[in-house]
């Protein structure tokens, strides 16, 4: 399979934007939490360097506006992020103006009082503190980087293997690299085959081996997904909104979770994909496997055995979560006792090249093809 086409480089301007992004989110979302107003602080998201301080008590009054920055903490910083390339030239000026106006409602007057503001917030790459906080991040740029070189190959091979044909590369993804004090993973699609990706994920503070595997396997499949989505397989302009967030979870499975399964060896629902829902994810998730180990035996394996493995993997998990946590919660529905792989191992049974289109058609809705037994709806019928 070709090599994707990747290309990794660090902003300064953008990574500016996005410490302010993390900032006022944090202030916001801490205000009457004191313990986790600490954690921010010590992981450096908020008073995450002097000169973003400083740039916030020069600028009270657009901090202050609520059209701006929103009670949950959503503000214009990370919006702006796909106009950092262009920082600084007249083109960014007016795109910045046009959003101020028509997105977020600024009259004509406060929209004259940035123009000082957007100038400042430009220049604010080359204060010594987040000068020395870019040159971190080229190093973790160079980090991530790495990883995706030496990974990139195989990663490439095992999504050919599971799809059973070698997609067309229509278009190339540039990944700027975020300072990794928070999680960011924003992608914005310029035209139809030129995508930006924000980048970058919290690591803790324990080196330990396992954990660097887990992390650089979260890396993996996060570039994964981006590599494979769009450049590779992009949705149709056919699409429904709904057909979209269907394709998008069959992305999920192959990319963030696979791979993530592939590179660590733990269960999908360790990993929490970008915006993930947590239905259509249920719903799909026998038929991905039925779709994942359809063509096992090619490999002198058996699709039903490898499916049950699969289940009895990720249920071992889910029963492993405590019973009042969010993440139990979400993974509810998924019904792993129920699942008979037997049957979604024949569903698949002369399918061996179906397309992840086609599959997507699939009536996910259907519990008589995946469960147990002779399955009776809620309804009763």
């Amino acid at each position: 399979m070709k090599r994707s086409n990747m290309k990794f480089s660090v902003d300064g301007t953008a990574v500016a934007y996005n410490m302010l992004d993390g900032e006022i989110k944090a202030r916001i979302l801490t205000r009457n939490n004191p313990q986790k107003k600490a954690f921010y602080e010590e992981r450096k998201i908020i008073n995450s360097s002097p000169a973003i301080v400083r740039f916030m008590i020069k600028y009270p009054k657009v901090f202050g506006n609520k059209k701006l920055i929103h009670s949950d903490g959503s503000n214009f910083f990370g919006g702006i992020l796909s106009l950092s390339p262009i920082a600084g030239t007249s083109s960014q000026k007016e795109m910045l103006k046009n959003r101020m106006k028509y997105e977020y409602g600024l009259v004509k007057d406060e929209i004259q009082e940035m123009d000082g503001f957007f100038e400042d917030l430009n220049q604010l790459k080359y204060s010594p503190e987040i000068m020395q906080i870019v040159d971190e991040t080229v190093a973790y740029k160079n980090y991530i980087k790495s990883i995706w070189e030496v990974n990139e190959e195989s990663v490439m091979k095992h999504i050919e293997k599971v799809l059973g044909y070698e997609p067309e590369t229509t278009g190339s993804v540039n990944t700027y690299v975020m300072y990794p004090n928070f999680d960011t993973h924003r992608s914005c699609q310029l035209t139809d085959n030129k995508i930006y990706m924000y980048f970058g994920k919290y690591k803790r503070l324990d080196n330990s081996r396992e954990n660097d595997k887990m992390y650089e396997a979260k890396i993996l499949s996060a570039l994964t997904h981006q590599a494979i989505h769009q450049p590779m397989l992009p949705y149709k302009s056919s699409m429904t909104k709904q057909e979209k967030e269907i394709f998008h979870s069959f992305i999920k499975y192959l990319t963030d979770k696979d791979i993530y399964n592939q590179y660590s060896g733990r269960s999908y629902l360790d990993i929490v994909s970008q915006n993930e829902n947590h239905e259509i994810m249920a719903k799909m998730y026998p038929f991905w496997l039925g779709y994942r180990y359809r063509n096992a035996d090619k490999e002198g394996k058996n699709p039903v055995i490898e499916i049950k493995k699969a289940i009895t993997r990720d249920k071992e998990y889910y029963d492993s979560l405590p019973e009042t946590s969010k993440r139990k919660k979400a993974f509810s529905t998924y019904n792993f006792e129920k699942l008979d792989s037997n049957k979604i191992a024949k569903l698949f049974k002369g399918k061996r090249a179906i397309t992840p289109y086609e599959f997507s058609k699939i009536d996910f809705d259907d519990k008589s093809l995946v469960y147990k037994g002779r399955y009776i709806s809620e309804s009763g019928r």
